[in-house]
């Protein structure tokens, strides 16, 4: 029982490297002894680091998603899909219905092209597409690669999203056979002459002149393109009901506005969730951190007031070693949400849809931000409690 009531025996320290090159430095005697405590309890010191960098990484992880989005729409809707309407009708129509879509009121421009409903087939890989022919050179409906240039499906084959590709085991110069279905049946060996990024569906096309040959048709379209006057949209939206074989027609920017509107609402709850773990996460490391810290060294600190140190001296060793454990986990936290993240691209890619991994700088520095401010906080909670320490009953104290 005397030998467990006993203080402990005080901690050795001996003269190393590192002493040597900070006093080389001239470093301050409080960050020289934060220094050596971090050394001294290398294991508490890379957890305490570990865990706000994984309060980091669920920031970067989550505040991804608004980035990705964004480049979504933009490529989407403004760089490959620029037209205000889409016209669907019930079977192919002659290209000379660009002319009627033309006269329409309100339409500034109208581009034609013909969707295709074929099953490619690759050994014992199969997959239903919907295959766009289109006309070099479209303006409205365009394919697009990852930095926004327009490209066209060459002749005599098929251009296939990366995503489809990857399904079907095929790359550029293989050959798929694909079995047209509806009005125009047919089976045809195409080879793949081109491969695309697509984060929309599954992307399938073929230059329209090759479509035709195939077929041997005259040149047709089953979805036409327009933009509009926007003074005249009432105006060209009822005049649609007197089309027809008029299918269908899809409004691009009321869906956009409502693609926005949905996908603001989800990323804001997320967001919101996330971040709020993040910030519980940093406090409960930091805080619990600084108390056992404060709980070890009250003595110790205590002792430093005695020879003379001031309170913000003081106060900064102990603030200092957790914002210093704060600052090295900022890398790792990084590293450590971007590979979340591209995981989670990689797990919610589907049929319908991929998440491109796209990141600003803004996403690491507002996470960053938003865990040394909760961990500076939470350690300036437990300074408090250091400025209110006894010394007499402190060092009366047996540790």
């Amino acid at each position: 029982p005397a030998t467990a009531m006993a203080p402990p025996a005080p901690p050795r320290f001996r003269r190393t490297w590192l002493d040597r090159a900070l006093a080389v430095l001239r470093v301050s005697q409080p960050s020289m002894m934060i220094l050596r405590s971090l050394i001294r309890w290398p294991v508490r010191a890379l957890t305490g680091a570990l865990g706000m960098a994984l309060a980091v990484a669920i920031l970067v992880a989550s505040n991804f998603f608004p980035d990705a989005l964004e480049h979504m729409i933009d490529m989407a809707f403004h760089q490959a899909n620029r037209q205000h309407a889409v016209l669907f009708f019930n079977n192919a129509m002659p290209e000379s219905a660009l002319e009627d879509a033309r006269r329409l009121p309100g339409v500034l421009q109208a581009e034609g092209q013909q969707y295709l409903t074929a099953v490619l087939t690759n050994g014992h890989r199969s997959k239903r597409v919907v295959i766009e022919a289109r006309r070099p050179g479209t303006d409205l409906s365009r394919v697009v690669d990852e930095a926004g240039a327009p490209i066209d499906a060459p002749p005599g084959g098929l251009m296939l999203s990366r995503r489809l590709a990857t399904q079907l085991g095929v790359g550029p110069g293989d050959v798929v056979e694909a079995e047209f279905l509806g009005l125009r049946k047919g089976a045809f060996d195409l080879p793949v002459t081109r491969l695309t990024t697509q984060y929309f569906g599954l992307g399938a096309y073929m230059d329209q002149e090759t479509a035709d040959r195939m077929f041997q048709q005259a040149p047709q379209v089953s979805v036409i393109n327009v933009t509009l006057d926007p003074a005249q949209t009432e105006a060209f939206e009822a005049r649609l009901k007197d089309l027809p074989r008029l299918a269908g027609r899809a409004m691009m920017l009321k869906n956009l506005d409502s693609f926005r509107e949905t996908i603001s609402q989800n990323i804001l709850i997320t967001t919101t969730i996330y971040t709020v773990l993040g910030i519980l996460i940093t406090v409960g490391v930091a805080y619990n951190g600084a108390r056992i810290q404060l709980s070890e060294r009250a003595r110790e600190l205590a002792s430093l007031r005695i020879l003379g140190f001031t309170r913000s001296e003081v106060g900064f060793v102990l603030v200092g070693e957790i914002m210093a454990l704060a600052l090295i986990a900022q890398p790792l936290g990084w590293w450590i949400g971007w590979l979340i993240a591209k995981l989670m691209t990689e797990s919610f890619a589907s049929d319908l849809y991929a998440i491109p991994l796209v990141f600003q700088a803004s996403t690491f520095s507002t996470a960053s931000l938003i865990v040394l401010a909760a961990a500076f906080a939470s350690v300036l909670i437990v300074r408090r409690r250091l400025d209110r320490l006894d010394l007499v009953a402190v060092m009366k104290t047996r540790e």
